[in-house]
């Protein structure tokens, strides 16, 4: 089976049963991922050990893995989820806030165009929209912005935001902000659906007023991170093993959790939902 032989919807919610999905291959320049504070800089041979250990998993559980080669030699190519959104009846081209990343989200639309998925549209200057501050929920697509008062730094912004705005309500979803801490690069970081009704959240790093009707599991702090998991359908996950607290938290709370090791990732600030761009869930 292929992607092209699947029929809209394509994503409704990111805690859908996974699929199909497109992943890029690591180059070594992923040792060149600027690592957050109180990390070493990857190490190239083991993210590229890790990446294939999560390409792996997600077959092993029935994932159609498409996976891209390596195009530009950038160290951000394999963080591929932020090069678009996807929605039930096609796909939103993103447009990073990082300028290095444009040639990036040209493959992936290239790859997504021959694989048969609808264009429903893309985010034109001066818009920027990373595809990973936004999370889809039945219903809703949650989009992260800047904590009022917060420094501004390179990440989208609200040109950007009200474009997908237009396409989302037209897909039938309502938008809903988060305001997230300065520090945190990209909303997905630190809040992901995990199952329908269900989210896995910091909530000293995302203000989640709006999003009380659902059940928060609560990562601890130190773990913030945690919460960048992949759903692989309703109450199952992969998460990073190194994140043993949250890990725990997720089986106490009935989500099933496949615990890989993604530590060179990890500490660029990167978890699985990073590797992936779902393009088929159930």
């Amino acid at each position: 089976m292929t992607v092209k032989s699947f029929a809209a919807p394509y994503v409704s919610s990111d805690a859908g049963a996974l699929a199909a999905a497109i992943v890029l291959r690591p180059s070594a320049a992923v040792d060149r991922l600027p690592p957050i504070k109180g990390e070493p800089s990857p190490i190239s041979d083991r993210a590229l050990e890790q990446h294939g250990i999560f390409v792996r998993t997600l077959r092993d559980r029935g994932v159609h893995v498409h996976e891209m080669a390596p195009v530009s030699e950038s160290p951000t190519e394999t963080l591929i989820a932020d090069c678009a959104i996807v929605l039930p009846q096609g796909v939103v081209i993103a447009r990073p806030s990082a300028i290095e990343r444009r040639a990036e989200v040209v493959a992936v639309e290239r790859h997504l165009t021959e694989l048969g998925i609808p264009i429903l549209g893309r985010i034109e200057a001066p818009g920027l929209l990373d595809g990973t501050d936004v999370a889809v929920a039945p219903g809703r697509v949650f989009i992260g912005v800047p904590r009022a008062g917060a420094a501004l730094r390179r990440r989208s912004n609200e040109l950007g935001r009200k474009q997908l705005e237009v396409i989302a309500v037209q897909q039938g979803f309502a938008v809903v902000e988060l305001a997230v801490a300065r520090d945190v690069p990209r909303l997905r970081d630190v809040f992901s659906m995990v199952a329908s009704d269900t989210l896995i959240a910091a909530p000293d790093r995302v203000d989640l007023v709006a999003a009380t009707d659902l059940r928060i599991i609560e990562v601890p702090r130190g773990e913030e991170f945690a919460a960048g998991v992949l759903a692989l359908g309703d109450r199952l996950v992969i998460a990073n093993l190194r994140f043993r607290e949250s890990v725990a938290i997720l089986r106490k709370a009935k989500i099933a959790v496949e615990a890989i090791d993604m530590w060179e990732f990890g500490k660029a600030g990167f978890g699985p939902f990073s590797l992936a761009l779902a393009v088929k869930r159930g």
